[in-house]
């Protein structure tokens, strides 16, 4: 039964997703649903009481809105330390990933072919897969399978060698899932990344984080500091 009380919860949805939406990707275009419902709902309200309900919500939003950051860390088994472990960190924010998939890597060894195969898998479930490698004939071996999936769904950027500094690459290790988790790690995609040595690195709960990061990648392709291979 369409009753008062499905009403607010179908309204109280709305506002969320409005809210989300405007967080994530500063569009406020959602809200017009929103002040309808609420006047429909509510029509012995003015306009500006209308707004006053918008604005506490977005308050209380705010007020409980908070960010996450776990320790991650690559170490030997015997190193007891309460922190998430980076291969399966990565293991599962690759499996886990519904919409879209950002990574770099500086240094992707025949070792992390297996998760190769899942962001195969992934891209031709419909997720939006980008990769931004560091140099591609060194990563031949590791990516030659990966490359012939390239798709509008699969994209593959190199960083371009820069003329006044030979040295300078592509050294940030990454991974955004669906625009709103963040590892940040000194993890390379290797062996020695995810076994060997000891890395450490955060797990980041924020769409702010995530949306910076993925704009900051996207920017250097308009650069063409990244270009698609």
């Amino acid at each position: 039964m369409w009753n008062s009380s499905i009403k607010i919860d179908y309204i109280a949805g709305l506002i969320a997703d409005a809210l989300d939406n405007y967080s994530v990707n500063g569009v406020n275009a959602s809200f017009t649903k929103v002040i309808v419902e609420l006047k429909e709902h509510f029509p012995n309200c003015s306009d500006e009481e209308i707004t006053d309900i918008i604005n506490l919500c977005m308050q209380l939003y705010s007020a409980k809105k908070t960010e996450r950051a776990d320790l991650v860390l690559t170490a030997p088994d015997s190193f007891r330390v309460k922190a998430l472990r980076t291969k399966e960190t990565l293991q599962k924010l690759i499996e886990g990933t519904e919409k879209s998939l950002t990574i770099t890597g500086y240094s992707i060894s025949d070792y992390f072919a297996d998760m190769l195969d899942v962001i195969i898998r992934k891209s031709q479930q419909g997720v939006y897969v980008r990769l931004y490698v560091n140099d591609m004939e060194k990563q031949k071996s590791a990516l030659d399978r990966l490359m012939a999936y390239k798709s509008r769904f699969l994209q593959v950027y190199e960083y371009q060698k820069q003329e006044d500094d030979k040295m300078a690459a592509l050294h940030a290790k990454l991974l955004v899932s669906d625009a709103k988790k963040s590892l940040v790690s000194s993890a390379n995609l290797s062996y020695h990344g995810m076994q060997g040595n000891v890395e450490m690195g955060f797990l980041i709960e924020s769409p702010e984080k995530a949306k910076q990061i993925e704009e900051v990648m996207k920017e250097m392709v308009r650069m063409k500091v990244f270009v698609r291979v």
